[in-house]
């Protein structure tokens, strides 16, 4: 496929969705990082309140998407030791349960 001298490539098709598609699973991602930890979910927020053009697109930007998106992405469990003795239980039991209807 030849261009004209001085014009831009375009990109071959499918490449801009296959790049969005990646930009919002890492987007996605972050939330749930951030979301999964309510300190930095505290301090992020504190962060973006204080300059408010960019709250606003914040908040427009999460207006956006759809709440389903980010909740369906795990949940990291790297920061378990984060969590209380209670929670730890909760948390195996959990999972054991989770294996349990894996195997059915």
């Amino acid at each position: 496929m030849a261009h004209a001298p001085g014009s831009p490539a375009s990109p071959p098709p499918g490449l801009k969705g296959a790049v969005r598609r990646f930009a919002k699973r890492a987007a996605l991602g972050a939330v749930a990082y951030i979301v999964a930890r309510p300190r930095l979910d505290d301090f992020l927020r504190r962060q973006i309140y204080r300059f408010p053009a960019l709250a606003g697109r914040v908040r427009a930007s999460v207006a956006q998407s759809r709440r389903s998106d980010w909740q369906t992405l795990p949940v990291p469990l790297a920061d378990e030791a984060e969590l209380s003795d209670g929670a730890r239980q909760v948390l195996r039991d959990l999972q054991r349960a989770i294996e349990r209807a894996r195997q059915h």
